[in-house]
């Protein structure tokens, strides 16, 4: 009985985060930029047929327009196994069919993007482990560690036309290819996957991303460039499924609310055919996922500039850990979470977090996390940081709270009550001494109940001194 009851409750949180989605569909967006000759585009994708289903339509603009388009590949789409399977006609995948597989999807791209007027020369693959993105991001950054792709079995590049050569599969690697990519480029706008995507690898990539651009411009380069986000994976997203170019893509409604700002492109008839092509020219994938390919194609393409906040300056002592909120008055959230936007987020409220606060004096920086509801002792709290140093973005640190245990690191206070949950971590523990990227995940067991994904902070910068006055 209690299975069933779950079952009912998550099938109706589904149906409400649909009605919500296709509610979103009459909300009006501003209209996204124009890309016109002098500006230099560079579109960064995760997998090959990302970059034709999130920015297709604004590549084909762009470049009849006379702009200096570019389209980097991070990975080869080489862990899809059942697509493999499924290309190759056999149960048996083995590491030599997906490296094999891998350059059929490379092939399909520069086929798609030649649909859509880019040419192969500007196209570049990088060659990194599909589905090992997240790993080098989180847990492989050094060359002394590296990632093994559970597809290919390597962990160097295997590929001949990788921009460099047997790559190690390590974040300090793929930095670096991004910043290289990136100062021969010299882009005036860049395009990357939404940090709040699903798919590790397509999140992974915007930290990525970020993280390079962030270490450019510290070193006084890419001061100007523009940051632009799209969206692939959302859970019901987009809606309706399948193919419907009378349709529009709007953002799902969660993501809506949640202080990113979004952008519509309108694509003339011409070119939203030629991105219909070109989307077609994934035969692969389109074998499986048929679907979902085509929900893409429609009169419209959809764009978010996602804001970054800052780690707020506070005097010594001015924020207690006891869980009360009051004492965090006039500080503005530095995450602010799409509510009830999983499934089990919706099942288990005291762990759908709705917005994150950072603060930070001389010696602590401190971690406000608030839910829906009331938190569990079911559940886990995990806030996780990477921080961009002197050698980029080059350290972690991860606290994890059970509120039935008291083993945290040494030297961590936390506190909870209600809905929130309050942490210092001292500043010694941290290597950052510039920009962050946070992230805040909940889990029950080894089920995902939120994940906040990865957002950038500035850290480091002092803001308008703030100090807590009783009332």
């Amino acid at each position: 009985m209690a299975i069933a009851v779950a079952v009912i409750a998550a099938l109706a949180i589904e149906y409400r985060i649909h009605l919500a989605n296709e509610w979103q569909q009459h909300v009006p967006l501003p209209a996204a930029p124009v890309h016109k000759r002098g500006d230099r585009v560079i579109v960064f994708a995760p997998h090959s047929d990302d970059e034709t289903l999130g920015c297709g339509g604004m590549l084909a603009e762009s470049v009849a327009n006379g702009a200096d388009v570019r389209v980097v590949l991070v990975t080869n789409g080489d862990g899809f196994r059942m697509a493999v399977g499924r290309a190759y006609n056999t149960l048996h995948v083995t590491p030599q069919r997906c490296i094999e597989f891998a350059y059929r999807r490379q092939r399909e791209t520069l086929s798609a993007l030649d649909t859509l007027g880019v040419r192969e020369k500007q196209v570049t693959f990088l060659g990194y482990p599909d589905r090992g993105i997240d790993q080098l991001w989180s847990k492989y950054w050094s060359p002394d560690k590296l990632f093994v792709s559970r597809a290919t079995h390597a962990d160097h590049s295997p590929y001949a036309n990788s921009f460099t050569r047997r790559a190690s599969y390590c974040g300090e690697s793929l930095l670096s290819d991004i910043e290289r990519v990136i100062k021969a480029g010299k882009p005036t706008d860049v395009y990357v996957p939404h940090p709040c995507d699903n798919h590790p690898d397509h999140y992974a990539t915007y930290c990525f991303v970020a993280a390079a651009i962030e270490q450019l411009r510290a070193e006084g380069d890419a001061k100007n460039m523009k940051v632009h986000t799209y969206l692939v994976h959302r859970g019901d997203w987009p809606t309706p499924k399948g193919d419907h170019p009378e349709e529009l893509l709007v953002p799902p409604y969660a993501l809506a609310q949640a202080g990113t700002k979004w952008y519509s492109l309108a694509l003339s008839p011409d070119v939203a055919e030629r991105k219909r092509r070109a989307i077609k020219d994934y035969i692969t994938q389109m074998a499986l996922e048929r679907g979902f390919m085509m929900s893409f194609a429609r009169g419209n393409e959809l764009f978010g500039d996602v804001p970054i906040r800052q780690v707020v300056s506070v005097e010594p002592s001015a924020i207690t850990i006891d869980g009360d909120p009051d004492d965090w008055s006039g500080i503005p959230p530095a995450i602010v979470d799409a509510v009830d936007d999983y499934v089990m987020a919706g099942l288990n409220r005291g762990g759908d977090v709705r917005t994150v606060y950072l603060a930070c004096d001389a010696k602590f920086l401190y971690v406000r996390v608030d839910c829906v509801r009331h938190l569990s002792k079911r559940i886990a709290y995990s806030v996780n940081f990477r921080g961009l140093g002197a050698a980029g973005a080059n350290d972690r640190y991860s606290v994890t709270i059970r509120l039935k245990s008291r083993a945290i690191p040494a030297g961590t206070i936390w506190a909870a009550r209600n809905n929130i949950l309050e942490i210092a971590i001292p500043l010694g523990k941290l290597n950052f001494d510039r920009d962050l990227f946070a992230q805040v995940q909940t889990k029950l067991m080894n089920l995902t109940v939120d994940n906040t994904g990865w957002q950038e902070v500035e850290f480091g910068k002092r803001v308008e001194r703030w100090s807590h006055s009783p009332s």
